[in-house]
């Protein structure tokens, strides 16, 4: 059984591909919105293609690349840490953030001092950031939801940014869980067949894919609000 074309291209390249598909769109948003949030976003974007050519698309084969990985998790807890402390406004919901990004720092400072080198994908710290992304996505729409405006939440880039992030981590959290199990099982059993790498192949293909689709949805959002404020005149009641 050989890897399809478009099965190597998704499990391969399309992770760095989707992390760098917002970054030109991102730096185009920049300059009408100079908070630095959004900045923030781009640089973690930048680093995490990076870190992801480096996982995979540099290697073209099936090399361990579980420490880029795990490097991905922190930047990705801190970068979406930084982002919802400076997007909400109340000071238990800020402190609720920084617990949040402490804990996911002191599992991974734990993580890598106490457990040993391992082969297989740290699921469970990729579980703790998704969780840690939805809770305080939830933070964030009890935020705005309490205090509506009449500006059209289809202008706000925060709450479509928040629906990107709430639909992957979503998905990622059921798939690394799923990931995880399906991993111990088959060490346990001591049976990494090529059917079983291509039953994980296809569950981190499925995330891969939902990456993307999030990434697109950044894209069009920023495409969306820049073409709403351009022709203002066309939304008017």
């Amino acid at each position: 059984m050989k890897d399809s074309p478009l099965m190597h291209f998704v499990f391969f390249y399309l992770e760095p591909i989707s992390f760098f598909l917002p970054v030109p769109f991102l730096l185009y948003y920049s300059f009408t919105d100079k908070r630095a949030r959004i900045k923030a976003l781009m640089a973690y974007y930048l680093i995490a293609t990076l870190i992801m050519l480096k996982a995979n698309g540099f290697n073209m084969k099936y090399s361990n690349n579980i420490d880029d990985y795990r490097l991905l998790n922190v930047f990705t807890c801190l970068a979406m840490c930084f982002y919802f402390f400076t997007s909400l406004v109340d000071r238990w919901k800020k402190a609720f953030v920084v617990f949040c990004g402490v804990t996911n720092i002191v599992y991974f400072i734990s993580y890598t001092l106490t457990i040993e080198k391992s082969n297989s994908l740290d699921s469970l710290g990729s579980i703790l950031v998704s969780l840690t992304v939805v809770m305080m996505v939830f933070l964030f729409m009890h935020q705005t939801l309490s205090n509506v405006t009449d500006e059209p939440l289809s202008n706000n880039f925060n709450f479509w940014f928040v629906a990107c992030q709430m639909l992957y981590h979503c998905g990622a959290f059921i798939i690394f869980l799923t990931y995880g199990y399906f991993t111990k099982k088959i060490q346990t059993a001591g049976q990494y067949t090529l059917a079983n790498r291509y039953l994980l192949m296809h569950l981190w293909n499925g995330h891969n894919i939902l990456l993307f689709i999030s990434s697109l949805m950044i894209c069009a959002s920023i495409l969306w609000i820049t073409w709403r404020k351009k022709h203002p005149r066309m939304f008017k009641p």
